[in-house]
């Protein structure tokens, strides 16, 4: 299966598309896989870093340009 057989979803804006995706890949994601401790305070941290503007960020149109370089 691939994006080719929706051409409804071709049509969508990429914000809508990315949005799409993640509720897909949330969708598959089960929340009764095992974290491990270590895996937990890496995300924790990693959020944190997040939420107080410390992490660096990049734009969409960064992310889409280093996407396409792969």
């Amino acid at each position: 299966m691939t994006l080719a057989s929706f051409p409804e979803l071709q049509k969508l804006p990429k914000r809508q598309r990315f949005q799409l995706a993640e509720e897909l890949w949330l969708s598959g994601v089960s929340d009764s896989l095992p974290v491990t401790a270590a895996q937990k305070k890496r995300l924790d941290t990693r959020w944190a870093a997040y939420r107080s503007g410390t992490a660096k960020r990049i734009t969409l149109g960064e992310l889409e340009r280093r996407l396409s370089r792969k």
